[in-house]
């Protein structure tokens, strides 16, 4: 027997194996185990899985990378509106919220309500001003003691300032017998009706901003007036009225007033914010922070100003979506005339001034804590500042209400108010027949008020 040896390699063991053989009808006959090389079939899974793996990985990483290059130049865009937004505010970060110069506004504001409230003691001596000269005063050593500590944290102190000024306001204005004027006994509105009247605009329904009602008056004429605007919905100065309600519902009789010669003039109308007051159109002047009144029997304009006052976007009714123009809104109860804007000053909150339509001039105001933006439209009822927000298309509600006779807020009301269409332009009161009327993107709509 001749005994041949075989070098094997075994891939497993990592070895070459050496077996004997015989040689058998002229060929090598020998006996190998060939389970060392067997293929590594477990392996060979787990690297394929393992693979397959990279893969969905890689393609899900790719996606990533498309839609990343997609979205790096809208997130790059709203990184630089941001920072533009915020430069202005640059100052912060070296020289705090407050200086010592805001620290001399409060002093200045200070001062002049010092006046105010030693002009309504003097006027009207009542336990009421003895009491805010003696806050006035403490809030007066408060502000000696920041000079002195060189701390300039001033916003428990404006906050104070601005709860001292309305409740000064309200001594100077409110007459002892208000309350008990007609429906103003009650003070706050309970409810209000579904729409009394649903009529489309005499000018259609492409006018989707203006203003409507009833002259505000009691001693006046019985009349109806519609105000559109144009000129992208910004400015108007046409002012259509009919002389009793029976011609208004049938469109007749009407008669045409123009407040200035075209609607980029100084004298025209910018904003839906218009009210008609004893024959008087009161409204925001074209492009100013002013009041116009046009008188529709002598022709005549007067202006007055509102140095403060947001205007041309900077301040209109939002909440759900802005209502370009509204920046500054008029309104008229038994009270008498009320204009409603918001200032840098007073944070974009709500602001109310009361006018004194004889002399027109601004004779009181009171600042909210209501953000301006935050809500779709307001109204003035009894000396009470009414505030809507959107619910859905179909409906607003009366979320909010500031007394004048008492400087208090109250954002805890829910009275529903129909519509027929998502924006409102103007939404006022009338004192005459306790009224709400809304132009309501084209449609002129009135709700009863109750008590």
């Amino acid at each position: 027997m001749i005994l041949l040896v075989l070098l094997l390699t075994a891939t497993q063991a990592g070895h070459a194996q050496r077996v004997q053989g015989e040689e058998k009808d002229g060929s090598c006959v020998c006996d190998v185990n060939s389970a060392i090389w067997a293929f590594p079939t477990a392996k060979y899974e787990a690297v394929s899985d393992l693979l397959e793996g990279c893969k969905a990985s890689l393609q899900q990483l790719q996606t990533q990378v498309v839609m990343n290059n997609k979205e790096l130049p809208k997130m790059q865009a709203t990184l630089q509106n941001m920072t533009a937004r915020l430069q202005r505010f640059k100052y912060l970060d070296t020289k705090g919220l407050y200086n010592a110069l805001h620290l001399r506004q409060v002093s200045d504001e200070l001062q002049g309500l010092h006046q105010i409230i030693s002009q309504a003691d003097k006027d009207r001596p009542t336990a009421e001003t003895q009491k805010l000269r003696t806050e006035l005063q403490k809030i007066q050593k408060d502000v000696e003691d920041m000079y002195k500590d060189n701390t300039f944290n001033l916003e428990a102190v404006k906050e104070k300032l601005r709860y001292l000024n309305n409740r000064v306001q309200t001594c100077r204005t409110i007459p002892a017998d208000f309350t008990s004027k007609g429906s103003c006994s009650h003070r706050i509105m309970r409810n209000i009706s579904s729409p009394l009247i649903t009529k489309l605009s005499p000018f259609g329904k492409s006018y989707i901003s203006g203003a409507w009602g009833r002259d505000t008056s009691a001693g006046s004429e019985e009349k109806y007036w519609v105000q559109p605007l144009v000129n992208s919905q910004r400015s108007g100065n046409q002012f259509r009225y009919y002389p009793s309600f029976e011609d208004f519902m049938a469109g007749r009789n009407h008669r045409d007033e123009y407040a200035a010669s075209s609607y980029t003039q100084s004298e025209a109308i910018q904003g839906p914010g218009t009210i008609l007051y004893n024959g008087v159109v009161y409204y925001q002047c074209y492009n100013t922070a002013e009041l116009c009144s046009y008188n529709l029997k002598t022709k005549k304009n007067e202006r007055l100003k509102l140095p403060e006052a947001g205007v041309n976007n900077k301040f209109p009714y939002c909440y759900y979506d802005c209502r370009e123009w509204t920046d500054i809104d008029l309104a008229a109860d038994s009270d008498g005339l009320w204009v409603m804007y918001a200032t840098d000053g007073n944070y974009g909150n709500m602001v109310l001034s009361r006018v004194n339509r004889a002399g027109f001039n601004v004779t009181q105001t009171w600042k909210t804590r209501l953000f301006k933006r935050s809500v779709t439209n307001a109204f003035m009822v009894c000396g009470v500042l009414y505030a809507t927000r959107y619910v859905d298309q179909y409906k607003e509600e009366v979320f909010y209400a500031f007394d004048t006779a008492t400087g208090l807020e109250d954002n805890t009301l829910s009275l529903p108010l129909e519509k027929v269409s998502a924006g409102i332009s103007n939404l006022h009161y009338n004192p005459t027949d306790m009224k709400l009327y809304m132009y309501n993107d084209g449609y002129l709509l009135s709700f009863q008020a109750f008590f």
